[in-house]
């Protein structure tokens, strides 16, 4: 499941975990049976940040990458990894096919950091935005 994971072909965990207690408990599940045969538009996880150890963010802030990322798992989808880095940094990847009329990673990215700017005003009132 890991290797299918990597690759785009996995399926979220916890959902795959219901899926097999039920199979256990011989349940039938319909929400589980319309779930798992809807497409997966967004596909998203997060990427491990093993360099965090080997230098100071704090200190030099342009030396951490925005790590990897994936593609979308539907033609019509996003792939979007994310990093968090620190307690002041959270780094998107965002992926999606050209070939899909519906699917734009810049706007997707714009609306990400709009929302990321959201939350923040939330806990900082006082802060101007921007």
């Amino acid at each position: 499941m890991y290797r299918l994971a990597m690759t785009g072909a996995g399926i979220d965990r916890h959902l795959f975990c219901l899926y097999i207690v039920s199979k256990l408990m011989g349940i039938d599940s319909p929400f589980l049976k319309q779930v798992l045969s809807e497409p997966w538009r967004l596909s998203t996880s997060q990427t491990p940040q093993q360099q965090l150890n080997l230098i100071d963010i704090q200190k030099f802030p342009k030396y951490v990458g925005a790590g990897g990322g994936f593609g979308p798992v539907a033609d019509d989808g996003y792939g979007v990894s994310y990093i968090i880095v620190g307690e002041n940094l959270i780094t998107f990847h965002i992926s999606s096919k050209f070939s899909s009329p519906e699917t734009d990673s810049f706007r997707f990215g714009q609306n990400i950091r709009q929302a990321m700017l959201d939350i923040r005003a939330l806990f900082n009132p006082k802060e101007k935005k921007m």
